[in-house]
Order: structure tokens, then sequence, then C-alpha cells
């Protein structure tokens, strides 16, 4: 692997929760952190998923919490929680064990992270992910499992 996409900025591992409300207010927390969203990107994710349902949940067990760029991205960046308990998405039947945020500023720039997130889905990875401790173990898998 040429680069690391997941750093002690941009992740945590067993983060407690109320409900997928919380969980999404979490997740894009560490985007917001790090300067990538406004105060309202959060907000906007949830309304979104309050309008067109859970969108946001690509396979059992991970949500890629996201909204359009002029919803309050400010620069291209993603971030990865574990949940210490899994939480429900209304219509959804498998909990969420996992939430990959990311901002993106046009149509073009997140392909790279989509791409991350393709792999971790398709090499089943979910699972391992959502009992991992350890950023340099994460670190390992992704660049084994992207590659």
């Amino acid at each position: 692997m040429t680069e690391t996409y997941f750093t002690e900025d941009n992740v945590q591992f067993n983060v407690e929760v109320k409900d997928w409300k919380d969980a999404i207010y979490k997740s894009v927390a560490l985007l917001r952190k790090n300067g990538l969203v406004t105060q309202h990107y959060a907000a906007e994710v949830i309304n979104n998923v309050k309008e067109f349902g859970p969108y946001i949940v690509i396979s059992p067990g991970i949500a890629i919490p996201h909204t359009r760029p002029e919803n309050g991205a400010l620069k291209v960046g993603m971030s990865l929680i574990t949940l210490k308990t899994p939480v429900y998405f209304k219509d959804t039947a498998a909990p969420v064990k996992i939430m990959i945020s990311f901002s993106a500023t046009d149509d073009e720039q997140h392909l790279e992270i989509i791409k991350i997130i393709v792999k971790i889905v398709e090499n089943g990875l979910i699972d391992t992910i959502s009992t991992m401790n350890s950023l340099a173990d994460l670190n390992d898998l992704i660049g084994d499992g992207v590659s």
C-alpha cells in the first residue's frame, strides 16, 4: 500500500452511540474535527436519511454517511468508526457495525474513497474490521484488501 488511509485523526474504535442518528453525528464529528465539513454536515446526512431512507447503508454491517458537496463539504476526506453496539436503520435487516463517513467537494475527487469502501465490502472485511482495536492492524488489512 502506498498510502495510509486511516490515522489517529480519522479513526475511532468501539464508539458508544445511542442510535443511528448519534452514530452519524459521531462519525461525521471526525470529519468536522479535521476541517473537512461544516457543523451542519451531519444534520444534512440525517435529514437525507429521513427523507430518502437508509441510502447510506450499502451492505449488511456498514453505512457510509455522506451528502452532497453543497451541504457542507469543505475538503475531500473520510473517517471510520466501529460501534460498540451495532445500530439499526429503519427498514434494514442487519445492524450497522462500521461507519465510514466521507466528504466530497465535487463528483469525482472522492472516487478513491469509494474504491476503498467497495473493496472492504467485496472482500468481506466488515466483520473483521468491526472487532478491531488497532490502527496498524486496520491499515494492514485495508492495504492487503485494497491492492
